[in-house]
């Protein structure tokens, strides 16, 4: 299908459902591969940690610092650093915190990673992976159960490097709103069934 027909199907799609949005959501394994260390490049001086509010405001890095606000109760925030440098940062909610968001059912001991950035000078070595599977370990070994990601469906990168790091492709949810309404309408196809278990 060319450009012009693809922009016209969007902008017919946009006269009928309103703004639209389509995500996959991904959960993580029962059981996340690696430890703190794991890594899917050959750098070596590559590691994962839990990090505070002081690690993400004292980064040099502007693109990390702007994701301070994410930071607080009931979150829990990772970086993976090159040598002394944070290269990104992901950050999960849970409980009440995620609860202000609700786009994906969580149970009592499920959190949902709700931001991952990594710095543009550092794309395309293997950190979002490495971050995810680290983080993702960590999480399990505080408690949680699983894990869970919402990916917008044209984002190659982030869908990449979840798949790298284990996580499966569970559900797409479409939301619409037509005609504007206060809340949008929404349609989920359960994908579990055309993945691994």
């Amino acid at each position: 299908m060319g450009n012009n027909a693809k922009e016209l199907l969007k902008t017919l799609a946009r006269t009928v459902l309103g703004e639209y949005s389509a995500y996959y959501v991904y959960a993580s394994p029962k059981q996340c591969e690696g430890s703190s260390h794991f890594h899917f490049t050959s750098q070596t001086n590559m590691y994962v940690r839990e990090v505070d509010a002081a690690a993400v405001s004292s980064c040099a890095e502007s693109l990390i610092q702007e994701q301070i606000g994410y930071l607080g109760a009931e979150s829990h925030t990772f970086a993976c650093y090159v040598g002394d440098q944070i290269a990104g940062v992901c950050i999960y909610w849970f409980a009440e915190r995620y609860k202000k968001r609700n786009f994906w059912p969580l149970k009592e001991s499920e959190a949902k990673l709700i931001q991952i950035v990594t710095v543009p000078t550092m794309r395309g070595k293997g950190i979002a992976a490495t971050l995810i599977a680290a983080s993702c370990r960590d999480m399990l070994d505080k408690g949680f159960s699983r894990t869970y990601a919402r990916i917008w469906h044209s984002n190659t990168p982030s869908i990449r490097a979840f798949e790298r790091a284990g996580w499966l492709r569970i559900a797409i949810i479409f939301e619409f709103n037509p005609f504007r309404r206060r809340r949008p309408f929404r349609i989920c196809f359960d994908l579990k069934s055309q993945t691994r278990k």
